[in-house]
């Protein structure tokens, strides 16, 4: 390389080295620097050493690499101060931006911790991202046992395969019981998550398989800490869960879980199914759950190989589903299996879709929420740069450079978004407990507890919401107040630079919040619309005057004949009280939480070759249920006092079933296959909702009580009392007939229908969606005013003439409502077509509401003009009050 090309080479890496540097360090040092740099490297050419020309370069790196850090801090450092300096002369401005980004980053952090709940934050295990989700497409989504086992033996993909179930449960200790929830899993559990003991150990592999094994239990550390008080000395204590003694082997680590959504107590080997009597089969003659292939009763997790990605596992997955369907015709006939990662598979295989859509959307709302506050934000900074023009006019003067001043005033925007989130996160994690509160009253059956909480992630993701706002807040100002002729306004004062453009920018910022909080009120209106309309569906049943309460004599160890006496004593005194019109049993009512599924099939099954069994919901219940919720029988018989554990098996079947399994025949007389028994049909009920209001008509079964006795059941009272009279009644029968049986979960068949999967959906959909609207209308609503008062002020010397010359004061109202109203109907025009297109989005969330529903559009537009209209009146008030004289001598 020629000496000219080796220098002009140096040279370039000089200069790269140099624009390391902030500019104002390079604009005062960098061709001094340059110059020294070019020196030392002569020099050290010179020496002819290739040894002395690498110190050289080492040496400039090192200090190029360590000193312009500090030279950007130091800036930094500068910028902040004099931001933090500003701010506190402004204290009534500092304080209005704050809180103004505090609404928007609030609803906005909130999200981001829903969201990491559902779709985000990993397991708390080793490895969660080789974790995937196996479930049943074409079915009931658990899998069975005997299948579990093949799955792990018979695919190589997988490296090892869990399974679990929650269930109810008793525990007792020191003469003390607490209704509980557990964890039936398998031996592997803990093994494949690798996760270690907190006290003791874990359950080990094989640990409770063969008949005999001493039961074992591990705690949870939530329930560890709150039970037993966190002591290391219950490891080794005696128990009782359901009756039967368990000896406590170890506690799960801390935050463990592998449920998002149910709160977990207690973990028992799958193996000892027997052991609860709420879980064992309603005959004796039954198959076990660990040789049923139909009982597909376990959630499964696998663990992928490493190297392997779910796309070979699903593909390999598929080879053993189908060897399981040539060896078991009967059972695996058309099975499919639904393979997705951990993630994707919360709080349930069978929500889980619809939440990451709704979750999803009600990022995008809370986004716009975020747009509205920049927007409402960037309007005060306009206002505040106006009034500023005059000292940055002096400070360019003086030598400071445009981009310096416009950094300036990006720093002061990010330090005003960061002292909003920092205002945010506080109520957010207020509203988090809050939220929680509410789903944890959702029901008894099961402790409902999301982890919602806002961790590193929805910090960093907050943190990052707030600089982008603050620099999409700070922009625009910045750029308006080191406009070119800043010498100009430093020689005509402050007021020069206060009309044009500006004026104009912030009149477009108007529109932009009136069109984004009409998105969002629209999309609000819709949902409240939609639960209005999900309030009139007909529910194939009457819940009003109904009221539940529920009981588990299964966990408490009582057997079958047990159950039922307790059970029949109960129905028949609280049928006796006064105003109680019938009383009736029901393994799970309709539309809770949770719900038992069968997969069906008839007698004679067709010969189509793509037929497959329908699943069907499944409740048991006493002859009166029918009476007491007003399901209407359509065709056949009531269940009766013969259709007991000595009767024939029987069953009613809903329109959609018999419509499905005997199309264009009568179902009466028939027999069908569930849940391993054969059962006559004796009666067809009418279509009904049973797990969601917009569910299509789906199979139901109804099967008799007092055939399958659960092990916990809900009693359904259809009464003309008072919720405060008939709720103490009821506990005060069932505790005069068992003290030992709790009674939970009384409340009227109304209130389970909105908490449950009912209406909850709705009602938060509705209650989210409003309140980001309701922020956005209030956002928009003082933007407006902020600029409607600013416009006022500008034309005060106006204002004044035209009063001067007999302006009367209805007149400037007027003109300045006029111009409010221009602001309104320009933003509600934008607004529409953007709600449009938002709620085409929102179609899949809504029911039997249309996206374009013109009440929801009309009355949202008719509001908006309403509050733009008042946030005009003020400053248009004000201007009336301006004295002439006064008005004239202002300029």
């Amino acid at each position: 390389m020629s000496p000219a090309r080796r220098r002009s080479f140096a040279d370039r890496i000089f200069r790269a080295l140099v624009r390391l540097f902030p500019f104002d360090f390079r604009s005062d040092h960098g061709r001094d620097l340059e110059q020294t740099l070019r020196e030392q490297h002569r020099e050290a050419q010179r020496e002819g050493s290739m040894g002395a020309l690498v110190r050289l370069w080492l040496d400039v790196a090192r200090d190029c690499f360590t000193t312009a850090p500090r030279e950007h801090a130091a800036i930094l450092r500068q910028d902040v101060g004099y931001a933090l300096r500003g701010l506190r002369r402004a204290p009534i401005f500092a304080l209005s931006a704050v809180l103004t980004l505090a609404l928007g980053l609030s609803a906005m952090a909130g999200m981001f911790a829903i969201a990491d709940a559902v779709m985000f934050r990993p397991l708390p295990v080793d490895r969660p991202e080789q974790l995937i989700s196996i479930s049943n497409r074409t079915g009931p989504p658990g899998l069975s046992f005997p299948d579990l086992q093949d799955y792990r033996r018979q695919t190589p993909a997988l490296a090892d395969a869990i399974g679990y179930q929650a269930g109810p449960a008793s525990l007792m200790v020191d003469g003390s019981s607490e209704r509980i929830t557990i964890h039936l899993v398998t031996d592997n559990y803990f093994s494949m998550l690798g996760v270690p003991p907190a006290a003791g150990r874990l359950i080990a592999p094989n640990e409770g398989r063969a008949r005999g094994d001493a039961p074992v239990v591990v705690l949870s550390y939530e329930y560890w800490q709150s039970r037993f008080g966190g002591n290391p000395a219950v490891v080794g204590r005696t128990v009782r869960i359901n009756g039967r003694s368990f000896t406590v082997i170890g506690v799960a680590p801390r935050g463990f879980h592998t449920e998002s959504l149910v709160r977990i107590a207690a973990y028992v080997p799958a193996w000892m199914t027997d052991a609860f009597s709420a879980y064992s089969a309603s005959a004796p003659s039954a198959p076990s759950v660990f040789d049923d292939r139909s009982a597909r009763r376990f959630r499964v997790l696998g663990r992928l190989r490493a190297g392997v990605s779910i796309d070979e596992a699903r593909a390999a997955l598929a080879v053993t589903t189908a060897s399981l369907a040539r060896e078991y015709p009967s059972t695996h006939k058309d099975v499919e299996l639904f393979v997705v990662p951990e993630t994707h598979a919360r709080p349930s295989i069978e929500s889980s879709g619809f939440l990451r859509i709704a979750t999803t959307v009600l990022i995008g709302l809370a986004a716009i929420v975020v747009l509205i506050t920049s927007a409402n934000v960037t309007n005060l900074l306009m206002a505040r740069a106006a009034s500023r023009e005059r000292e940055v006019a002096l400070r360019a003067a003086l030598g400071a450079r445009r981009g310096r001043l416009v950094r300036q005033f990006l720093t002061e925007a990010i330090m005003l978004a960061l002292l909003g989130v920092m205002a945010a996160v506080p109520a957010v994690v207020i509203a988090m407990r809050a939220l929680r509160n509410v789903l944890a009253g959702a029901s008894a059956i099961a402790s409902i507890d999301p982890e919602l909480v806002v961790n590193v992630r929805v910090l960093a993701a907050s943190l990052a919401i707030a600089v982008g706002a603050g620099i999409v807040a700070g922009i625009a100002p910045a750029l308006s107040a080191c406009r070119a002729d800043l010498g100009d306004r430093l020689r005509s004062g402050a007021r020069a630079g206060s009309v044009g453009s500006g004026s104009r920018f912030r009149s477009a910022l108007v529109v932009a919040q009136v069109a984004l909080s009409l998105t969002l009120l629209v999309s609000g209106g819709l949902f409240v619309r939609s639960l209005e309309h999900a309030r009139d569906v007909d529910l194939g049943f009457d819940p009003d005057g109904v009221f539940l309460a529920s009981a588990a004599p299964g966990i408490q160890g009582y057997g079958t004949v047990q159950r039922l006496a307790f059970y029949r004593s109960v129905r028949d005194r609280i049928a006796a009280q006064p105003g109680v019109e019938a009383a009736a049993w029901i393994s799970l009512p309709p539309m809770g939480i949770i719900g038992d599924l069968d997969q069906v099939s008839p007698d004679v099954q067709p010969t189509d070759p793509g037929w497959r069994p329908p699943v069907a919901m499944r409740f048991d219940v006493t002859p009166e249920y029918f009476a007491a919720a007003r399901v209407r029988l359509v065709d056949g018989r009531l269940f009766e006092a013969r259709d007991d554990v000595a009767g024939t098996r029987v069953v009613i079947v809903n329109e959609t079933l018999a419509r499905q399994l005997w199309p264009q025949q009568s179902p009466i007389g028939r027999m069908l296959k569930a849940d391993g028994d054969t059962l006559e049909v004796v009666g067809m009920a009418h279509n009904g909702k049973y797990m969601n209001i917009g569910e299509a008509p789906r199979p139901a079964i109804f099967r008799s009580f007092a055939q399958t006795v659960p092990g916990s059941a809900t009693l359904a009272i259809r009464t003309a009392r008072a919720a405060a009279d008939i709720g103490p009644a009821i506990r005060n029968v069932m505790q005069e007939i068992d003290r030992d049986v709790a009674v939970y979960d009384v409340r009227s068949m109304v209130t389970h229908l909105d908490n449950g999967s009912a209406f909850m959906p709705f009602r938060l959909g509705a209650f989210m969606t409003t309140l980001f609207g309701g922020m956005g209308m209030l956002l928009a609503a003082i933007g407006l005013y902020g600029t409607i008062a600013y416009h006022v002020t500008q034309r005060t010397q106006e204002i004044g003439v035209r009063m001067a010359l007999g302006a009367r004061a209805a007149d400037i109202i007027r003109d300045v409502l006029a111009q409010g109203g221009r602001f309104a109907l320009i933003g509600i025009g934008v607004g529409i077509v953007l709600a449009a297109g938002l709620a085409q989005l929102l179609k899949g969330l809504l029911l039997g509401i249309s996206p374009f529903d013109p009440i929801t559009y009309a009355a949202v537009a008719g509001l908006l003009v309403a509050i733009c209209l008042l946030a005009s009146f003020v400053p248009a008030r004000r201007a009336t009050a301006v004295d002439p004289l006064v008005a004239l001598r202002a300029d």
